[in-house]
C-alpha cells in the first residue's frame, strides 16, 4: 500500500462516478449499464484490446443460459450472432465493442494495469494505474472490480480463496486455437460426441495417444468445433494443471507449455484424422486462459447445493441464468465429474450479497471472482453469466454514486427495480 503522501503526489488521471476495472464480459456490460444509469464511468483495461476472453481469449462461443433481456442481447447483435451460442470474429468484436463503449460515454484507458488501491480507513476511494506516462490516480465513488483474477480485492485486503477446499488446486489453463485446411465432417464438442475413425473410438484414440506420449498427459480429449468457417475448426485440447494464473512465473510457463501443447495437438491430428492431412494453425489466444483464480468471500458464498437446486433468493440480481458443472480436472485431463453430475443444474439466482466484500465498502466484485465456491464457479464463470452479473454491479455501483452510500447500504429492492426498468428479467414469467 502507497503512503497517502506519496499517494496524493501522484498526478490525478480522472475523477469519475464509477470505476470499472477490466474490460472483459462483465466488465463492458457494468460499465454500460452504469452509463446508462446517467453515471460519468470511466474503464481501465491492462491489456491493449477490450473484450477479455471474448476476444483475447479466442473463446468465439459465449455460453450460458440467461433469461431475455439484458445486456448479452445487445453483445450478440454487435457480434453477429443474435445471442446464440454460434462463433464471433473476435477482430470484428474488438472494434464493435471498443465503438459500443464510445457510444455510450464510457471513458477507456487501455494499457492501464491496477498498480494500487486508493483506500481511506475501509473505504475504496479509487485505484492507481500504471500507464505508459507512469503511474496515477483515478478517484471514484464506487469501484468495481471485474478484473476476473480479483486484482481490485487482492490489493484491497478483501479474503480470497483460490481453487477446492482439499488442496488448492485450480481448473487448469489452456488455450484455444483455430486450424484451417480440414477435408472432414468431425466434430467433437463433448464426451458423448464419439465417431469411429478406421474402425477405432475418436476419443479411445485421443486417449491412447495421451497414455503413449503422442499427446500431452493431460490431454485426454481434443475438442473440434465446427461451426465457423468451411474447411476451420475451433480446437479446445491443451491442458496444463498445476498452474497459478497470478504468478508471473506461471504465466510464463503456461504460456510456453500450452504453445508447445498446440504444435502436438496439430501434429496428432494431421496423423491419425483423416481429412486433418493438411491442417494448418490458422490463429491462437493472445494469452493463456486461466479459468480460475481468486474468488472473493463475500457476504453470502453461492454454493454447488444453490446451483443443484435452482435456489431463489430475496437479493437476487441475477436470475435464472443456468450452465452445468463445467470443472475440468485439477488433477490431470477431463473433467472432474462424470456427465451426469456436471449437469445436474437448474436455472439459479446469484445474490447480491455475492458481490459486496466483508472488508471494504465503495467496493463490489462482478464475473468470475464474485464469492463462490469452486464446484459453484465452474457454472457462473461463463461469458454470458458473466455479462449478467457485471450488468447487475454496474447498477449498483451507479446507484451508490448517485445516492452517496456504499454498495451494501443500498436497498436491494433499489437495485431490482432498476434492473428490471433496464429490461432484465428477474421472474420466472420469462426465463428460457
Amino acid at each position: 500500500m502507497l503512503h497517502p503522501a506519496l499517494l496524493k503526489e501522484l498526478p490525478l488521471l480522472e475523477e469519475t462516478d464509477v470505476l470499472v476495472a477490466g474490460a472483459g464480459p462483465a466488465g463492458l456490460c457494468a460499465a454500460v449499464a452504469a452509463a446508462r444509469q446517467g453515471c460519468r464511468v470511466t474503464l481501465t483495461e491492462r491489456f491493449g484490446a477490450v473484450g477479455g476472453n471474448l476476444t483475447l481469449g479466442h473463446i468465439r462461443t459465449c455460453m450460458g443460459i440467461v433469461p431475455p433481456g439484458t445486456l448479452k442481447d445487445e453483445i450478440g447483435e454487435l457480434l453477429g450472432t443474435g445471442g446464440e451460442c454460434r462463433p464471433h470474429n473476435v477482430e470484428d468484436a474488438k472494434y464493435a465493442l471498443a465503438r459500443w463503449l464510445h457510444e455510450e460515454g464510457v471513458t477507456l484507458y487501455l494499457q492501464t494495469p491496477v498498480a494500487e488501491v486508493w483506500k481511506e480507513g475501509g473505504t475504496v476511494r479509487g485505484l492507481v494505474v500504471s500507464t505508459p506516462q507512469g503511474l496515477a490516480r483515478i478517484a471514484a465513488k464506487t469501484t468495481v472490480d471485474a478484473t476476473g483474477d480479483g486484482m481490485v480485492l487482492a490489493l484491497a485486503g478483501v479474503s480470497c480463496v483460490v481453487g477446492r477446499p482439499s488442496d488448492g488446486l485450480t481448473q487448469p489453463a489452456s488455450i484455444l486455437f483455430t486450424i484451417g485446411g480440414v477435408e472432414s465432417d468431425l466434430v467433437c464438442c463433448h464426451e458423448s460426441d464419439d465417431t469411429l475413425i478406421n474402425g477405432q473410438s475418436y476419443l479411445k484414440l485421443c486417449e491412447e495417444a495421451s497414455r503413449s506420449g503422442e499427446l500431452p498427459p493431460d490431454v485426454t480429449i481434443v475438442r473440434l468445433y465446427g461451426d465457423g468457417a468451411p474447411g476451420e475448426r475451433m480446437v479446445n485440447a491443451t491442458q496444463l494443471c498445476r498452474v497459478d494464473g497470478v504468478n508471473l512465473a506461471d504465466i510464463a510457463r503456461s504460456d510456453r507449455e500450452l504453445r508447445e501443447q498446440t504444435d502436438r495437438v496439430i501434429a496428432f491430428l494431421r496423423r491419425h484424422i483423416p481429412g486433418f492431412e493438411n491442417c494448418r494453425l490458422l490463429d491462437g489466444a493472445d494469452l493463456p486462459g486461466f479459468r480460475e483464480t481468486r474468488r472473493m468471500e463475500g457476504l453470502y458464498t453461492l454454493t454447488a447445493e444453490d446451483i443443484a437446486q435452482g435456489r431463489a433468493f430475496p437479493d437476487a440480481v441475477v436470475h435464472g441464468v443456468n450452465f452445468c458443472f463445467d470443472t475440468h480436472n485439477p488433477d490431470g485431463g477431463g473433467q472432474a465429474e462424470d456427465l451426469a453430475v456436471a449437469r445436474g443444474t437448474r436455472p439459479y439466482d446469484i445474490p447480491y450479497r455475492c458481490f459486496l466484500p466483508k472488508e471494504a465498502d465503495g467496493l463490489l466484485a462482478a464475473g468470475r471472482c464474485i464469492s463462490g465456491t469452486h464446484k459453484a464457479h465452474s457454472s457462473y464463470r461463463v461469458m454470458n453469466i458473466c455479462m449478467a452479473m457485471g450488468e447487475a454491479a454496474g447498477i449498483a455501483a451507479a446507484l451508490s454514486a448517485q445516492k452517496g452510500v456504499p454498495p451494501r447500504a443500498l436497498d436491494v429492492k433499489d437495485i431490482q427495480a432498476a434492473l428490471q426498468k433496464a429490461g432484465v428479467t428477474l421472474s420466472d414469467e420469462s426465463v428460457l
